[in-house]
């Protein structure tokens, strides 16, 4: 009977070794950092493209063109949906309105060409 145990016993302690082995390979010890796999970092985002330079703006140039001609609609008055915009009464347009209506008489325009003229060049 006392074989019958030890015989018991051998073999439980045998199973317990061998479980406590396969454990072991399955997992790696906590300590031990060379089997333990580096966590893996996020990939790197790839980088914004930079922002388009602007354009540069249209340079503002005096067609020359008499008020008669910009008066597109004939009225004695000069909106500012009746210019080009690269006509420099429209992109001065606010400026050369000087009495505020919205609108460029024949004397505005002529002042405000007159003054850009005076006006010394950068």
């Amino acid at each position: 009977m006392k074989t019958n145990h030890l015989l018991l016993l051998s073999l439980a302690m045998s199973t317990a070794l061998f479980a406590t082995a396969c454990n072991r390979d399955a997992t790696p010890a906590a300590t031990d950092t060379a089997a333990t796999p580096a966590p893996m970092e996020p990939a790197p985002m790839p980088a914004e493209p930079a922002p388009a330079p602007m354009p540069a703006p249209a340079m503002a140039m005096d067609s020359g063109m008499s008020f008669a001609e910009m008066d597109k609609n004939s009225d004695g008055n000069i909106i500012h949906d009746e210019m080009a915009d690269s006509e420099m009464l429209h992109q001065h347009f606010s400026v050369a309105d000087t009495d505020g209506d919205g609108k460029l008489s024949s004397a505005e325009v002529d002042k405000h060409r007159a003054d850009m003229a005076a006006a010394p060049a950068n």
